[in-house]
């Protein structure tokens, strides 16, 4: 407690604390009572009385804490003891609409004991850590004021400043107020740095260092100085060939992103030449060359051309690329601006198809032994015609045959950017792409990766082999031969393909085991079988770290509640690669991780006078606590908790009831993808269902939301009215929903009839015009029509499950990522329906009387009806077990993966592929992989079976 205490203070002190900690509130009032009788009676325990009395749950006493709190506040002298007013802020904070009480507590404080450095100190601190803006920034202007000295407290106080202007929850006056004091105030240190650069000692109130002049660009930028900030680029005192500069590449990019933001297009086009004209000397050109050739440089050079619009100085931009790009051939920037300028003639008619495709061959020509290659001809390659891009893909494939020693990485890498080149533009191209032409492109990536020797290592971790991206465009042409029309439809029937995706990915990973494209293509296939415990098993590989929670996880959490809601039998490894409900809760348990840790980099930051560091690192962490993909987690793990009984109703609550705007920072750059632009990618195409998003998470709380209040109304808690009422019409489904699947669709519209229900329960007068008997009605008829549509085995089979054709027993149904998600979104459904049902059968008179009540006709309909449906569900699934289970089913699966059942069109005898496969696939490493697969999806139906 007090810093200044005695001992005998400080024990008194601990026993009202724990009798506070052992919830005996009123044991701790008894006590600060008892202290104020006999003479004690300070602030700080009347403060601490009334933070006590506001914890207590009668309503009463915690209006009177709250009331007492206000008072303490308004005392004169104001309260100056931080004990105390940590006290008040803990009380005030806790209430909405008390944050300008909170503020002036240590406003007030500061101006009373303006000398006081640790009163001072500490509002900014507080402030700062607490995300306070406004109050530190006050706090900072008052610590300049106070301690002139320390010229750290001018700096914060411009950074503040700054830190308002840009905030987007300050309004137009203040931004403009604050950006108005932060430009004003650094302009002034920028004058006080002296004019001759020789001059070593400058004022304590000027620019001293590098990360003060990029704040002052910062700030600049932001009030649209762009003119003043190249003005302050350009000078002795703080430009580049300043000390304190010395020419240092990341504010030469400043310069750049200055000149094209202000337009400057003549300066732009000559400081870009002047960067890029290098010495005759080769040597000290190849040094420079390092630093230079940066596609900035070039883009500003492109783009300042282009803005000129002057035919002159195109030709002169014209012939300085291309004199550079034939004195360094192994330019890459070069190379590309030179395809850039091609690409201005063609679209203003200067250059014929045939000109630009002779451009292109020799970009491929200069760079074909890069693995780059490919993703930079490609988006040039589409302007071409399509006959001419076939042209273009003839030649590549040309080269590749040329390729005589395919043991050495070069050629490797030649063969594999024609191959690319193929799969982008050529195997799938034409109305209907022929099975038999992408069989034969699948046979000969399989056939070349087999010929290019496994690259000599000694260390065994080696993360990429070049011809894993073979074995990769052997899949993806799988993966994409059933697509109809080739475009990705994530809720289409299986196939087979997806079986022997697998199997070849198994193989490549036993070559290249770190490789992260193959493992987490893996994942996603083995998510879409609705093999759950080999996705996780497979992600564990991927060892994801910190960050990648947010950008990474995503692939295998997405909707994995519905897919894997159980874990599998124990495995030797961690609980979080095998139990779903340990990886979600580890998955969160990042986010609050990275929000300490990036509050301490804030502050130390901060100390450090690392202003853009500090700057990007609030907005990462606003970002990482507004993430989707913690919404979802939290979601998802609630999900599990009601789908396996766990009654923990307030779980993330902080992160369910959170209402700020979601932000999405979900990246796929890790899926290899060789798609035309603007075609769907190969992540699209391997996704459970539409992406989940803003609709999703409303969608998903809706049934959260029913479960918290039927334990509510068993615990008899009283419903808050503005807590229990979302807004049930902004959630209709009717529209079109682009991020749920059908059966979260369907689902959800149940999920609404019942919410209302539920409410009606609580209060008659919560949804106003409905008739909680008309809506019981509804919801039976939802559940009739849905049994209807799983009582015809052979139809919902054909469409959720996968079949092989098992010798003496014909084709037998297998599962896949459909099934288990539909069969388990209906399972929580009837779930929670159960729980209502529950309430009304079991606990009716604990319902609060101003609800209204179902007729039992009503109930009992919805309830027969519902356990038929719960039943129908696991019919089907035993059904699908003892299919997995049978006799045969191996063998089938092996042969399915070999294509020794397969038919070829058109009657055709090729069988190219299976021979390929045959050689390719170890049989017995097939047969155990089929066995796995086996075995997980038995863990999965069991565990659909075990959800009661």
């Amino acid at each position: 407690m007090s810093a200044t205490a005695d001992p005998v203070f400080q024990r008194r002190n601990k026993q009202i604390q724990e009798a506070i900690d052992s919830h005996n509130l009123k044991q701790a009032l008894q006590l600060i009572d008892k202290r104020i009788k006999k003479g004690e009676d300070t602030r700080f325990l009347r403060a601490w009385k009334a933070h006590i009395l506001f914890l207590h749950p009668d309503q009463t006493h915690s209006r009177q804490g709250i009331a007492a709190t206000l008072e303490i506040c308004k005392l004169d002298p104001p309260t100056t003891d931080l004990d105390t007013i940590d006290l008040l802020n803990s009380t005030l904070n806790s209430i909405k609409g008390h944050e300008d009480t909170a503020r002036g507590l240590w406003e007030k404080a500061a101006k009373t004991k303006p000398q006081d450095h640790e009163i001072q100190s500490q509002w900014f601190i507080r402030s700062f850590e607490g995300e306070d803006w406004k109050s530190a920034q006050k706090a900072a202007m008052s610590l300049n004021a106070n301690f002139p000295k320390q010229r750290k407290y001018y700096l914060w106080a411009i950074f503040l400043c700054h830190l308002l202007a840009v905030n987007s929850n300050s309004s137009e006056s203040e931004r403009k107020l604050f950006g108005t004091l932060a430009y004003r105030m650094i302009s002034k240190a920028a004058e006080n740095v002296p004019a001759d650069p020789k001059e070593l000692l400058s004022p304590p109130r000027a620019i001293q260092t590098a990360e003060e002049l990029i704040l002052l660009i910062k700030i600049f930028q932001s009030q649209g100085r762009d003119d003043e900030a190249l003005k302050i680029l350009n000078s002795d005192n703080l430009g580049l060939n300043s000390r304190l500069v010395q020419n240092d590449w990341s504010f030469i990019r400043e310069k750049l992103l200055a000149l094209e933001r202000a337009e400057k297009w003549m300066d732009g086009l000559g400081y870009a030449k002047e960067l890029l004209t290098m010495p005759d000397e080769d040597e000290s050109a190849k040094k420079l060359l390092q630093e230079r050739d940066d596609w900035g440089v070039w883009s500003l050079l492109l783009d300042s051309t282009k803005k000129m619009d002057d035919k002159k100085t195109c030709e002169d931009t014209v012939s300085f690329v291309q004199k550079f790009a034939q004195r360094f051939p192994k330019s890459r920037n070069a190379h590309l601006a030179r395809l850039e300028v091609s690409t201005w003639r063609l679209k203003s008619g200067e250059l014929a198809q045939s000109d630009y495709l002779a451009d292109l061959r020799n970009f491929y020509d200069s760079n074909s032994t890069k693995m780059y290659c490919f993703d930079d001809i490609r988006k040039y390659a589409s302007r071409l015609d399509p006959t001419q891009i076939l042209e273009l893909v003839d030649y590549a494939l040309e080269k590749a045959a040329g390729q005589k020693d395919v043991s050495v990485t070069a050629q490797q890498i030649t063969i594999i950017n024609a191959y690319k080149l193929d799969y982008c533009f050529k195997v799938f191209s034409g109305p209907l792409s022929s099975r038999k032409r992408v069989e034969a492109f699948v046979s000969r990536c399989l056939t070349m990766y087999r010929a290019m020797k496994k690259e000599e290592a000694t260390d065994k971790t080696i993360e990429n082999q070049p011809r894993d991206d073979l074995g990769l465009l052997a899949v993806t042409a799988l993966i994409r031969l059933n697509d109809s029309q080739g475009q990705p439809s994530q809720e289409k029937p299986p196939t087979a393909e997806l079986i022997r995706s697998a199997a070849i990915l198994e193989y490549l990973c036993q070559n290249s085991p770190h490789n992260y494209q193959i493992l987490l293509l893996l994942v996603r296939v083995y998510l879409l079988l609705g093999a759950g415990s080999i996705a996780m098993k497979t992600f564990s590989k991927l060892s994801v770290k910190q960050i990648q929670n947010e950008t990474v996880a995503h692939n295998l959490y997405t909707r994995i509640a519905t897919i894997h809601p159980l874990g599998a039998p124990p495995i030797e490894a961690e609980f979080k690669d095998f139990i779903p409900e340990v990886a979600l809760s580890h998955a969160i348990n990042f986010y609050d991780h990275a929000d300490r840790t990036a509050t301490r980099q804030r502050t130390m930051g901060l100390n450090l006078g690392s202003y853009a560091n500090v700057e990007g690192t609030i907005e990462l962490q606003q970002s990482l606590r507004n993430s989707i993909c913690r919404r979802m987690w939290a979601l998802e793990a609630r999900r599990l908790d009601r789908l396996q009984g766990k009654d923990r109703f307030s779980r993330f609550d902080d992160i369910i009831l959170d209402e700020s705007e979601v932000v999405d920072k979900r990246t796929f750059d890790a899926f290899m993808n060789c798609e035309p632009l603007g075609a769907p990618s190969l992540e699209e195409r391997l996704r459970l269902g539409p992406l989940p998003k803003k609709r999703w998470i409303s969608a998903t709380g809706i049934i959260d939301k029913i479960w918290g209040l039927n334990h509510q109304l068993l615990s008899q808690k009283p419903i808050k009215p503005d807590t229990a009422l979302p807004d049930i019409e902004i959630l209709d489904m009717s529209d079109v929903v682009d991020d749920m699947t059908l059966a979260e669709r369907s689902n959800a519209e149940f999920h609404r009839l019942l919410l209302k229900a539920t409410l009606l329960l609580s209060d008659s007068k919560s949804v106003v015009g409905q008739d909680i008997n008309k809506i019981f009605n509804q919801m039976e008829e939802w559940v009739s029509k849905t049994l209807q549509s799983v009582s015809d085995e052979a139809d919902l089979f054909a469409n959720t499950t996968i079949s092989v054709s098992s010798e003496g027993n014909g084709k037998r149904p297998l599962p896949f990522w459909q099934y288990l998600h539909t069969s388990i979104l209906l399972l929580e459904t009837l779930k929670v329906l159960s729980s209502t049902i529950s309430l009304l059968e079991t606990s009716s008179k604990k319902l609060p009387k101003s609800g209204t009540k179902p007729s039992k006709e009503a109930v009992q309909g919805l309830k027969e009806a519902a356990n038929k449906l719960q039943e129908q569900i696991k019919s089907n699934t035993r059904t699908l077990r003892s299919s997995v289970i049978g006799s045969g089913v191996l063998g089938a699966l092996t042969d399915l993966i070999f294509q020794q059942s397969q038919v070829e069109e058109s009657n055709d005898t090729n069988n190219e592929l299976a021979n390929e496969l045959e050689q390719t696939l170890d049989a017995s490493a097939v047969e155990v992989f089929c066995g796995e697969l086996l075995e997980s999806w038995e863990e999965a139906l069991g565990g659909v079976l075990s959800i009661k």
